[in-house]
């Protein structure tokens, strides 16, 4: 909870003490305090901002200034406004447990800062519309549309105060009305991680202790967001990284703009996508539970990952929108204004989760100007890897706890794909909705069965230790070697 905020609640709750204690309530000066926590409101407003957690306290706060009021006006002997002992009882319990259930929505959810990265760069931020006028755009009805996308970029920055934090997201909360609304959330439920305040500047020119850095480009999880591991970018561009996230336009909540437009995604209509074949793939799940021998498991665990021919597709999709921002990022080197010539294109890393981790073994495969490459927990649904092509360059999967064997069957598959320098790591206590910024915001959806044990900041030291070694081994060709390379097969 915020310092205002905080300090509404201790008002308001010193209000209902002196409300329970005769030799206090008879004391003109206390019937004040509701005063007080109503101007403490507006300081709060101005100063952190509004946020819907906050509007029990407010309404409390409200009736409060109206019983004052009235003490004022009738100003009792014995500081009793109501003379039946009943219901002065009934309405102090009312009070108090109002005022418990007010205090639960702002601990619940909280809004918390991101923690600070741990190098030495100070972060600096930017987004960029890249337009590709040779795609059609396929997930919208108008022939006319050409694949639009927007990319948020994060880099080291050289220290500038005065330039403003960015928040997490846009600060008048649309993107957190989209989400919630995507979340069958009403329209209101995430629009407090817009007041979420990150390390990184609005804007900053690039840093210049070096004179390039190395480029990684991300791509998100499936109708996830470009901002979605904010940590862990961070973290990299403190560590000398500059790193490009795609919205990939459609399958993807929000697309934010530099402009300030916000294009929403098609969730209804990229879902009923995968319906054609939910059928077959459910069949393909029951008959791997009665397999019998390896071989067989194996066996249909290619056909799982080949049978959705959407999710194939919009492998396919987002790996050119990953080519496409490479092809973007040589014709802007030297030219753009912020980056100039500051962009180290030899060495260039591609990383993804989920869906976006597919489309990072895609990209690998299909483009050699890629060095290196994470996947984040995520399938090797692509066409390129299903047709049995290698990956060559160093690769690191990181992987949650497996929920059943058939994960294990997918990663041996990989493996066997992996003909350069190649790390698996299994993160302890953590699942495949853990590698996200989420599990900051709401510790409290851990109880709720969303995600495993391992809190943010466990999972962002780990990160930075396996992801940014690997990328400073193999970008940098710095750093300690990793432990428990595989050998190639």
């Amino acid at each position: 909870m915020r310092l205002f905020e905080g300090l509404i609640f201790g008002v308001i709750l010193i209000a209902l003490i002196v409300r329970t204690i005769p030799a206090l309530r008879k004391l003109a000066v206390f019937t004040y305090l509701p005063f007080l926590a109503g101007k403490l409101i507006f300081v709060q407003l101005a100063v952190e901002g509004y946020r819907w957690q906050m509007v029990p306290i407010y309404t409390i706060t409200g009736l409060f200034i109206l019983v004052s009021l009235l003490h004022l006006n009738r100003m009792p002997e014995n500081g009793l406004l109501v003379k039946r002992k009943g219901l002065r009882f009934s309405s102090l319990v009312a009070a108090y447990l109002g005022f418990v259930l007010a205090l639960v929505f702002p601990l619940a959810l909280p809004v918390v800062n991101l923690p600070q990265p741990s190098g030495s760069y100070p972060v600096g931020t930017t987004n960029f519309r890249l337009v590709d006028e040779s795609r059609q755009e396929i997930f919208t009805e108008n022939p006319t549309d050409v694949r639009n996308l927007a990319v948020r970029v994060w880099y080291p920055a050289e220290r500038v105060d005065g330039l403003p934090l960015a928040t997490y997201w846009d600060r008048k909360g649309e993107t957190g009305r989209i989400y919630s609304l995507n979340a069958d959330m009403g329209t209101f439920w995430y629009t407090h991680l817009s007041r979420v305040k990150t390390n990184s500047r609005l804007g900053a020119p690039v840093s210049g202790q070096e004179r390039k850095f190395p480029v990684i480009i991300y791509s998100p999880s499936f109708y996830g967001m470009n901002t979605e591991n904010t940590m862990l970018f961070e973290e990299l561009a403190s560590q000398g990284y500059i790193v490009f996230s795609i919205a990939h336009t459609i399958e993807t909540i929000a697309s934010v703009y530099p402009d300030g437009e916000i294009l929403p995604g098609n969730y209804e209509y990229i879902s009923t996508l995968f319906d054609s074949n939910a059928e077959q793939e459910k069949q393909l799940y029951l008959d791997y539970r009665t397999a019998e021998t390896e071989k067989q498991k194996a066996e249909i665990a290619v056909q799982i990952l080949t049978v959705d021919e959407e999710a194939v597709q919009l492998v396919k999709v987002r790996t050119a929108d990953v080519l496409f921002v490479l092809d973007e990022l040589e014709r802007m080197n030297g030219v753009d204004e912020l980056f100039g010539s500051r962009l180290n294109l030899d060495q260039v890393g591609v990383m993804g989760w989920s869906f976006g981790g597919g489309t990072a073994i895609e990209a690998l495969i299909a483009d050699s100007r890629f060095k290196a490459g994470i996947n984040i927990d995520g399938w090797p649904y692509g066409e390129r890897f299903n047709t049995g092509k290698m990956i060559h360059q160093p690769f690191m999967l990181v992987r949650s706890v497996s929920e059943d064997d058939v994960e294990d069957v997918v990663t041996s598959l990989l493996e066997k794909q992996l003909a350069g320098p190649a790390y698996v790591y299994q993160i302890k206590n953590a699942a495949h909705t853990n590698f996200w910024d989420f599990t900051l915001f709401f510790e409290i959806y851990q109880y709720l069965g969303y995600w495993d044990s391992i809190d943010a900041q466990q999972l962002l030291t780990v990160e930075g230790t396996y992801i940014v070694g690997f990328f400073n081994q193999y970008l940098k060709g710095s750093g300690a070697p990793l432990p428990g390379e595989l050998q190639a097969p």
